[in-house]
């Protein structure tokens, strides 16, 4: 290979002696057997990975990856070995390690891992290469031999061109100079299979762990400055396992992480993971994400890295909840919500352990700003409370992998309801397959669901946003009575606004302020206001305020300025059929005409809760954003 290590030390001088060496050692295997005996949820716990290995003795052969079938046969690679490998781990049952020698030989046997599609490849490393060091004792020499073979052909044999120092010309290893899920994922995939193999390819091992080291960082660069993550949650959860993965086979096969776990911000990721779910669930979901909430194993491994006693305590709770309405763990890659499940037995390697220290409240403030590519302010009245008042707001950048114009957008959730919704991607059954979806120069803007047009934001002069700008978050405060945020959104719409800010108020922790300032360019452009809702929606008589009504809960709009707008119902259907229809949901909009003078036009819209014994105060007294405090 072209590689040279980049460091003085060999990095493989204190490289574990034989198998297993990846995440889960013979040691670690025999304490997390013993502390099974202590700690119920654990035992609950394993009972579940062997019930959900059991389903899968019986499922069909994994078949050959291509373009056609996405990541769906991959993933069900990293399902299935990786389950029932530590089902066999558990319990010494014949019947797993046969399925999983066989999952690992039949993918062994493919002409190729879909190189065109390198995640592909990524994950399907990553399954074969923890089958291949938890199994090294079982496996015959022919069948290790097989195997590594096949590690060496279909995954390491592309090293050379990803990481080369003149960096990758072929778009194929684009990922490795890339700032996204991809990086994290295929740097991932790539050093478990060196790792695996490191004692019988220690050159090839050194040149592919000075690749990671050169790599890795890059990817790891998307949770600075605070630890948020431009792609949303859902991209979160997938990045994010794989580059604990990365990092936790680095400790345990090398015992350090070359320092690459102290990328600024990823110590407090598992903040913004908390911070983001909504008080009943789901998550604030912006960009291409579902609002499912996803327990990934990595958020124990993050909470105890990081000393984070609450988010560790949450995660037990997720847990305890997850292993008690299901009886198996089942993976269907086709719904994104369900993503996580294929390493789901990985919580037996990152246990979140009770200890005396457990937090039942969380130790965050009620508002969280995480600033960066996605700069994203988060509020609520409360921690563990499923019926608090919770308001995320969006700004930062739109241009990124996975982004959507949605700029000024808010979801809101109050009475264990989600009000203000984001409709998230088009693919709610997990697949893009809208013809240019991924253009994202021009026809992936077309599509409602991700531009403007469908999110809670403000459009003036039916502008779609502006992409490669910054729309900051300019002003962000917290106070027992108040959170709020300020947007400038003006270079999202540069060619319609001279100014346009946005400023969202968590008001006494009761109500949300939604209030928009435009300083219009051309005269006479309307300036609409959207909402999205799943609520039934009951309009005033005047049109200044509407009221919804979902699961029997109630909120209300009030529409404080311009005295001249309305509230009227718009549509959340899409331009084309081909794109998701969208049933159920409806649109709450207000069309604004500018001050004719080319003044200021302050626009202002109340939200307020109306379930329960919550006080019924009068509307705030208005105040321009620049007096915000």
């Amino acid at each position: 290979m072209g590689l040279g290590v980049d460091a003085p030390q060999d990095p493989l001088v204190n490289l574990r002696p034989g198998h297993p060496r990846l995440l889960l050692t013979n040691d670690g295997l025999a304490t997390a057997v013993a502390a099974a005996k202590s700690d119920p949820l654990r035992a609950a716990l394993h009972k579940r990975i062997i019930a959900t290995a059991e389903t899968i003795l019986g499922a069909p052969a994994i078949r050959q990856p291509d373009n056609a079938l996405g990541q769906e046969q991959d993933r069900y690679a990293v399902y299935f070995v990786l389950t029932c490998a530590m089902a066999y781990r558990l319990t010494g049952d014949a019947r797993f390690l046969a399925r999983a020698k066989s999952d690992l030989l039949t993918v062994a046997a493919f002409p190729d891992w879909n190189p065109r599609h390198f995640l592909s490849v990524g994950e399907m490393s990553f399954a074969v290469a923890i089958g291949y060091d938890w199994l090294y004792p079982q496996l015959q020499p022919a069948e290790r031999a097989v195997i590594r073979q096949a590690l060496l052909e279909k995954s390491l044999s592309f090293a050379d061109s990803a990481y080369r120092s003149g960096g990758p010309t072929a778009r194929e290893f684009s990922w490795a100079a890339d700032t996204n899920n991809q990086n994290q994922v295929c740097n991932c995939g790539l050093l478990s299979a060196a790792l695996a193999v490191a004692d019988e390819e220690p050159a090839l091992a050194r040149a592919i762990i000075a690749g990671v080291r050169m790599s890795l960082p890059r990817g790891m660069s998307a949770y600075s400055p605070d630890g948020g993550y431009p792609e949303g949650p859902g991209y979160w959860t997938y990045g994010t396992t794989y580059a604990v993965i990365a990092l936790a086979e680095l400790e345990s096969a090398l015992g350090t992480d070359f320092g690459l776990a102290s990328a600024p911000g990823f110590d407090r990721t598992a903040n913004y993971y908390e911070g983001i779910e909504g008080p009943s669930g789901p998550v604030f979901n912006y960009a291409d994400s579902t609002d499912d909430l996803q327990n990934s194993p990595a958020r124990a491994w993050l909470a105890e890295r990081y000393h984070q006693p609450a988010a560790l305590c949450h995660t037990r709770a997720l847990l305890t909840d997850a292993l008690a309405r299901e009886r198996v763990t089942r993976f269907d890659r086709t719904i994104q919500g369900l993503v996580v499940n294929r390493f789901f037995a990985l919580h037996a390697i990152w246990f979140p352990r009770e200890s005396a220290n457990d937090k039942s409240a969380s130790e965050l403030p009620l508002d969280l700003h995480f600033g960066g590519i996605a700069d994203i302010a988060v509020f609520r009245s409360a921690w563990n409370d499923p019926r608090a008042v919770f308001l995320g707001f969006k700004a930062g950048e739109n241009a990124d992998h996975h982004g959507h114009l949605d700029l000024g957008s808010f979801v809101l959730d109050a009475d264990g309801q989600r009000w203000a919704m984001d409709l998230g991607s088009e693919a709610d059954r997990g697949s893009y397959n809208l013809p240019g979806w991924g253009d994202n120069k021009v026809r992936r803007w077309t599509y409602f669901r991700a531009n403007n047009y469908s999110h809670n934001t403000v459009t003036p002069g039916g502008a779609l946003q502006n992409r490669h700008v910054v729309a900051p978050i300019v002003a962000f405060g917290s106070s027992p009575a108040l959170g709020f945020a300020i947007a400038d959104l003006t270079a999202a719409y540069s060619e319609k606004a001279v100014s346009l800010r946005r400023g969202v108020a968590l008001i006494d922790r009761t109500r949300v302020l939604v209030q928009d300032e435009l300083l219009p360019g051309p005269l006479g452009i309307l300036l609409r206001w959207t909402m999205v809702t799943t609520a039934e929606i009951e309009l005033g008589s005047d049109g200044r305020s509407a009221t919804l009504i979902q699961n029997g809960r109630s909120l209300r709009v009030d529409l404080l300025e311009p005295a001249a707008a309305r509230l009227h119902l718009g549509s959340a259907r899409p331009p084309t059929a081909a794109e998701n229809q969208n049933a159920g949901c409806s649109l709450l909009a207000i069309d604004v005409t500018p001050e004719a003078n080319g003044s200021l036009t302050r626009l202002a819209v109340l939200l307020t809760p109306m379930g329960g014994n919550r006080p019924q105060l009068t509307p705030p007294a208005l105040r321009p954003l620049a007096d915000w405090r």
